[in-house]
């Protein structure tokens, strides 16, 4: 979110793609103008909304049982929000900015583009084992978001795909490997989204196998072997392939 409580975070590299430069973030309205309070009272909301949409769902859940879920009155959080379409689209853009974000965290400062991309891959992981609730709830509820709200929330997550992309890019290019960009782009969706199988398959992963590290291990292994399927050429490649670009900072 912004100052003014509208919006995520920084996506990992300083310069933004022609698309998000582009694209109107929705906003949603408040009586409050103080951007501090809205921050901290939103904050509040949503902390208060996931508790309640993850018990009950969506649609059962009431704006009611939300307020008093997130300690606030009625009419306090009607000062933030002007509808539960609201509460629901605030909860996705915080999570996936948090998602983000933390995932910069993550590899900032990591030189080596072998290393940085295993401890992204490591870190997606972590923190969907850590965040199983609150995955389920994203994947269960994001038909109640808005036709607005859903595109905000799929250019976010392009975002968040984009990041892959480029930890990709760069392990290929300090190889000085050649690579179908094509690949690329389709490593960066699967590897985005691989690790969200232990959210979706949590009991029966939990059944058949003997630890969840030993779970973490095998899926990280598989898309570390997966990664240099990019990099081999075939007939139908042939003539196609390009160099990695870099980009100019």
């Amino acid at each position: 979110m912004d100052k003014n409580g509208n919006g995520g975070v920084q996506p990992l590299r300083k310069k933004k793609s022609k698309a998000t430069m582009l694209r109107k973030q929705k906003r949603v309205d408040s009586r409050i103008k103080n951007g501090k309070l809205i921050l901290l009272r939103r904050k509040q909301i949503i902390e208060g909304a996931m508790k309640t949409f993850i018990a009950k769902g969506f649609q059962a859940a009431t704006v009611r049982e939300i307020a008093e879920s997130a300690g606030v009155t009625m009419g306090t959080l009607y000062n933030y929000i002007r509808s539960k379409e609201d509460i629901i689209y605030i909860v996705y853009d915080y999570v996936t900015g948090i998602l983000r974000e933390e995932m910069r965290v993550a590899i900032s400062g990591i030189k080596d583009p072998e290393t940085r991309l295993k401890a992204a891959l490591r870190h997606n992981l972590e923190t969907v084992l850590k965040n199983e609730d609150v995955i389920m709830f994203l994947y269960k509820e994001s038909a109640f978001l808005d036709k607005e709200s859903l595109r905000e929330v799929l250019a976010r997550e392009t975002e968040y795909i984009v990041m892959f992309e480029e930890l990709l890019k760069d392990y290929f290019g300090s190889l000085g490997k050649r690579v179908n960009m094509n690949r690329v782009r389709i490593a960066a969706d699967l590897l985005s989204y691989v690790p969200v199988i232990l959210a979706l398959r949590r009991w029966s992963l939990r059944k058949r196998y003997e630890s969840t590290d030993a779970v973490l291990v095998e899926i990280l292994n598989f898309m570390l072997s997966g990664i240099e399927f990019i990099s081999k050429g075939n007939k139908r490649d042939v003539g196609k392939e390009r160099a990695v670009e870099h980009e100019t900072s």
